[in-house]
């Protein structure tokens, strides 16, 4: 009787000490930051001088980690930290962080971000160039409300636990 009610107490007292940190799941999982990466644009008008929404397709990182390669007509969402990161994007056939484009942001815990990825093209050389920005919801949905989810094979193995699943373009709250 008493091996009975010494391992009850042991399963109880393990069971309590658990739910704190059950709890600080949660508390982590709320202070998680949305982030929405897109890739439109126009193919025909990608060679005017300054049109900045020509196609892209390419890598993005995360400082210096790759989270995706990002293709026409789509978006992926990740659940990334608070506190600032630098998203860069560079041409497809560079798989680097270094050159390119590059976006330092202070992403804010509960919040959702959309970050869009064009080619832009400069006037006087003609020579189209990746370009990554920060947009509002509105923006994002203007250009990219129309496109499919990211499929999971464009998405890093280190980067996939990090993405959500999306069917359909964020909607604006």
């Amino acid at each position: 009787m008493t091996k009975l009610l010494g391992t009850t107490f042991c399963l109880l007292l393990g069971f309590i000490t658990a739910l704190p940190a059950r709890g600080q799941d949660k508390q982590a999982e709320s202070k998680l930051v949305e982030v929405t990466f897109y890739s439109t644009g126009d193919f025909w008008k990608a060679s005017l001088p300054g049109y900045k929404y020509g196609m892209f397709s390419g890598p993005i990182f995360d400082n210096k980690q790759q989270l995706v390669n990002i293709t026409p007509g789509h978006f992926v969402t990740f659940n990334l930290s608070p506190g600032t990161h630098i998203f860069s994007t560079n041409y497809w056939l560079a798989q680097t962080s270094k050159g390119g484009a590059h976006l330092k942001i202070d992403l804010v815990a509960n919040q959702h971000y959309y970050i869009g990825t064009y080619l832009k093209t400069t006037p006087l050389l003609m020579v189209s160039t990746p370009h990554i920005e920060q947009t509002t919801c509105n923006e994002a949905q203007k250009h990219a409300a129309s496109s499919k989810p990211l499929g999971i094979e464009h998405i890093k193995e280190e980067a996939i636990p990090l993405a959500v699943s999306e069917t359909y373009f964020p909607q604006c709250s």
